[in-house]
């Protein structure tokens, strides 16, 4: 008997600079992300302008259905060009989490996943650790023999400053089926708050539920 969720009501975690608005969000990204943004070969790629919409589809390392990514929503201006790189790189880093924590990898197993947050921020992984059973499958992945992925999809919401993404906000929806004796659809949906930091985008903050799928 499953433990991690009872009916149809989801669970839901927020966690640090996750529980302000989508605005003063990004605000607070770029504060951290305009100094990190300074160096020529550690740029991040970013997008243009609000009113156009391009979807790419980032492999999965291990899933068997790539994560579809869609630039939703840009303030600010960003040079066409760095679409694709902007949508290909945070991609990478939300699919790490997916795999690692969901459904990567083979079943069923024990173990593991307090790594399954290798693009997020160490005060970002103390508190997904905390939120363990939400953020990761830890609480069926040694009753289930498979999981199938239904629905994976991504799309961002950037600021630009001075024609780089100095912040993003990742909306995520992640759908799965498990095999075994834990069978049942999951929904995985929410936001990642990702800044540019150290070469590369890193997760700071969320706001994601889990409950069942129809």
């Amino acid at each position: 008997m499953s433990t991690t969720l009872r009916g149809t009501a989801p669970r839901r975690a927020r966690r640090p600079l996750a529980r302000t608005a989508t605005a003063l969000t990004l605000s607070l990204a770029l504060a951290w992300g305009a100094t990190a943004c300074s160096g020529d070969g550690d740029e991040p790629a970013g997008d243009r302008t609000a009113g156009q919409r391009h979807t790419t589809a980032a492999p999965a390392p291990e899933g068997p259905l790539p994560t579809t990514t869609t630039i939703g929503r840009v303030t600010g201006r960003l040079a066409a060009d760095r679409r694709r790189p902007l949508k290909r790189q945070v991609a990478r880093v939300v699919d790490g989490w997916l795999d690692a924590a969901y459904v990567g990898g083979d079943f069923p197993r024990v173990g593991g996943f307090r790594q399954a947050f290798p693009g997020f921020s160490s005060g970002a992984k103390d508190e997904a650790r905390r939120d363990l059973r939400l953020m990761t499958n830890v609480g069926i992945a040694g009753r289930i023999t498979g999981v199938d992925v239904r629905r994976r999809e991504l799309r961002l919401d950037v600021l630009a400053v001075r024609g780089r993404p100095a912040g993003v906000t990742a909306r995520v929806l992640l759908v799965f089926e498990t095999e075994g004796d834990v069978r049942r659809r999951d929904r995985v949906a929410g936001r990642l708050y990702l800044t540019w930091r150290n070469g590369g985008w890193q997760v700071f903050g969320y706001d994601v539920s889990r409950g069942r799928a129809r």
